[in-house]
């Protein structure tokens, strides 16, 4: 053990804790003098049994008190395969609100991190850091180190992912010097799984600032596709805010060709700006995508009148040859339109007439509602 930490070689449970652990389980991890010791948990986070160390991780869970303590000093273990599970365990467990590290802790994991090689226990320990969030300035300043210097991409990566950590709990005056820092190595890092992890650090923010929304936009025309999907998501985020990102979105919707892209860059328009009409053609050029129709159509029945312009391509899926479900939420879209989707009322007479069940159900609903509201415009 290393001799500048300052951590109990010896280190057991208290009495209270032991009293936790079942003698059966107690010494199925080989105790002495019926002792749940830290010598017990390091040969369980050394043994190549999965299921041993898994029923470790349970144990040390079920008591969150106790497990900051036993896990920190199973990091200063000699034993790199000892230092990998213990952090990796640490890592998992301190996401949960209920496992508090303590500062005498938190300062022994801060010093390992410093001192280690590995690049494996340096990310890990560095989302450990994330999960802690901003309890001191000093916090911030070690994963901005990582991110700025570290040579190896993973760490560089899960500096981000904690950077993301930190936006989510800090104050905005407070993510300043992290802006700074963010915006330079979205730009300048070399690692597209960096580019990505900022990227999606910055949506975040509470209130991006103009530096925030320029790196995210300039990040749209990055030659990799998960940075590109990353700076769109987060841009998304900021609503109406990052309409000047509009153009870009547009152009990534209508260029990449998975679907999982074309889905997130039409939500993205969506949610920055509904009511632009290239945001509604895309929405209504959807409606002809079999993979793209049923997001497409959920999406207009959000838009209620604002969806006025796609009514007779919503009419043209109420044909018979298309699925129950497609012609279902065309109607449900059409009801939410109202007034406004009046010449779909002939259509949906008919269908009243000849359809059952759910399908009944739902265009009569819309034909109320069409009515009524034509009602009530007329009255007004």
């Amino acid at each position: 053990m290393r001799k500048n930490r300052l951590i109990p070689a010896a280190f057991c449970f208290t009495a209270s804790a032991v009293m936790f652990f079942p003698k059966s389980v107690i010494a199925a991890y080989g105790n002495d003098d019926h002792r749940f010791s830290l010598q017990a948990v390091l040969r369980s986070l050394s043994s190549s049994d999965w299921q041993r160390r898994q029923e470790i991780e349970r144990l040390l869970n079920e008591h969150k008190s106790e497990a900051p303590v036993i896990l920190t000093n199973a990091l200063d273990s000699a034993d790199p395969e000892v230092q990998k599970n213990a952090s990796e365990m640490l890592m998992r467990l301190s996401a949960s609100w209920e496992f508090v590290i303590p500062d005498r802790c938190l300062a022994t994991i801060v010093g390992i991190l410093k001192s280690t090689h590995s690049s494996n226990l340096k990310s890990n320990l560095v989302r450990v850091i994330g999960n802690v969030g901003p309890r001191n300035d000093r916090l911030q300043l070690i994963i901005l180190d990582c991110l700025k210097k570290d040579d190896d991409v993973s760490v560089r990566s899960a500096a981000a992912d904690a950077l993301s950590s930190f936006m989510r709990e800090e104050k905005a005056s407070a993510a300043d010097e992290a802006v700074k820092v963010m915006c330079f190595c979205l730009k300048n890092d070399i690692s597209p799984h960096v580019r990505r992890a900022i990227a999606q650090a910055m949506g975040n923010l509470p209130t991006p600032s103009e530096d925030v929304l320029s790196a995210l936009i300039a990040a749209m025309d990055d030659n990799y596709k998960q940075v590109r999907t990353a700076a769109s998501s987060s841009l998304s985020r900021f609503g109406a805010r990052a309409k000047s990102a509009l153009p870009l979105i547009y152009k990534m919707y209508k260029d990449e060709g998975d679907l999982s892209s074309r889905q997130s860059t039409l939500s993205a328009m969506v949610q920055i700006d509904k009511k632009n009409p290239k945001v509604l053609d895309a929405l209504i050029e959807a409606l002809d995508e079999p993979n793209l129709m049923s997001f497409a159509l959920s999406y207009l029945q959000q838009l209620g009148v604002d969806a006025a312009p796609a009514v007779p391509r919503l009419i043209k899926n109420l044909e018979a040859e298309n699925n129950l479900n497609v012609r279902l939420q065309s109607v449900q879209a059409l009801a939410a339109i109202g007034p406004k989707a009046q010449s779909a009322l002939p259509i949906l007479n008919k269908l009243s007439e000849t359809s059952e069940g759910t399908l009944k159900s739902s265009v009569d609903n819309a034909i109320r509602r069409i009515n009524t509201a034509l009602q009530s415009s007329s009255e007004g």
